[in-house]
């Protein structure tokens, strides 16, 4: 799938809805932003009262500060999993060439929904970070093992020890492609519960998350300003829902034809496009 020609046509599906995909795609970062500043109120009141020393901060000693940390990211969780899937679901609304149809206060509104992004958002993050605590921990032991010397031989085991990290940190990149495009599959597929669908994602992104990794390469560094968040924002949306509203259509046919019409599937597929 050619990225640029992608994005070409994305951008074209949302014109004309680009104002209100970007009112519900700044929901989230919303949210989150309103999370982190009360969490970082609460620690200026413990620090304020003594509670709790500067340093403590960053080595986390401090029980009263793992407790609000504890509290304020599952509160996260359960406020910006709901509004990432509406985002989804607007986006898959664009990239089909349709009119909004569903209000995301409608969808915030309905309890299943909840259900559904929480379920699928709990997962994956659970799933990330098994994928990431692997890697942590080589990279700890490499790290370690170089700070504190040695031969050649603890030369030899804290190098193999860092390659395998990056190995490693190559799953949990994988992981998190793969958690990007799960709001989407949410939003394709209505009748999917969470769990199932966040499972399901690894199967349907096999050999297609370049895509992702390709549109974050071109986008990221776009947004990298406030001023360029507003534009660039609903594409990336747009450009994401698009891709995997493709792969979809690519699955249907396989899964019509039969894989021996696979391949022609794909490209009946992307004429379409």
């Amino acid at each position: 799938m050619k990225i640029f020609e992608l994005i070409a046509y994305s951008r074209g599906n949302i014109r004309g809805k680009r104002r209100s995909l970007l009112l519900a795609c700044l929901l989230p970062f919303g949210a989150e932003l309103l999370f982190r500043l009360a969490e970082a109120a609460f620690y200026s009141l413990l620090l304020y009262f003594g509670a709790m020393q500067p340093a403590e901060l960053f080595t986390g000693k401090n029980a009263e500060q793992l407790v609000l940390a504890v509290i304020f990211t599952i509160a996260r969780w359960l406020v910006t999993a709901p509004l990432i899937c509406a985002v989804a679901v607007k986006a898959m609304e664009a990239a089909a060439e349709k009119s909004p149809r569903v209000h995301v206060s409608e969808l915030l509104l309905d309890a299943r929904f909840l259900r559904r992004s929480i379920a699928a958002s709990v997962t994956m993050k659970l799933i990330c970070l098994a994928a990431l605590i692997p890697a942590a921990g080589a990279a700890i032991y490499a790290a370690e093992t170089v700070s504190r010397g040695g031969g050649s031989r603890e030369l030899f085991g804290a190098v193999n020890m860092a390659v395998l990290a990056v190995l490693l940190m190559g799953v949990w990149l994988a992981a998190r492609l793969t958690a990007a495009a799960v709001p989407f599959l949410l939003a394709a597929y209505p009748e999917k519960g969470g769990i199932a669908a966040a499972f399901g994602a690894f199967r349907f992104m096999r050999g297609r998350r370049a895509l992702l990794l390709k549109l974050f390469a071109v986008y990221l560094p776009l947004m990298g300003t406030i001023a360029g968040i507003p534009f660039f924002l609903p594409e990336l949306a747009a450009a994401l829902a698009t891709g995997i509203s493709i792969y979809i259509k690519e699955d249907e046919y396989a899964a019509e034809r039969g894989m021996g019409g696979a391949e022609n599937g794909r490209a009946e597929v992307h004429r379409g496009y």
